[in-house]
């Protein structure tokens, strides 16, 4: 009798530690599954910020482009200006000169 209630009551303990490891291991697994999901989450997060930032520079590098063209063109007109009015002055200089030659 005092052997068979300490088999009692250890497989009561034993079925008690089982029905515990059981509860432990399905909270492990939801767990676990919450952290796989994080997981994938934060994966799809990095693609995307990823390909936002392969836009930009795609973007950012269309822009420069764009700049520098518009730079070479308002600095090709400018020079193109400036060479004009420097042979205006030039050549009304030189008309001036032997006009001055002339009547001198």
């Amino acid at each position: 009798m005092l052997l068979s209630n300490k088999e009692e009551k250890f497989a009561s303990q034993l079925k008690s530690l089982e029905q515990g490891v059981c509860v432990l291991d399905n909270r492990v697994a939801a767990l676990d599954d919450k952290v796989t999901h994080v997981i994938q989450m934060n994966s799809e997060l990095m693609i995307q910020t990823n390909e936002n930032y392969r836009n930009i520079r795609d973007t950012m590098d269309e822009h420069r482009t764009e700049l520098k063209k518009s730079i070479k063109q308002i600095r090709g007109q400018y020079s193109t200006r400036c060479q004009l009015i420097v042979f205006a002055l030039g050549l009304s200089c030189w008309t001036l000169f032997m006009a001055w030659m002339m009547w001198a």
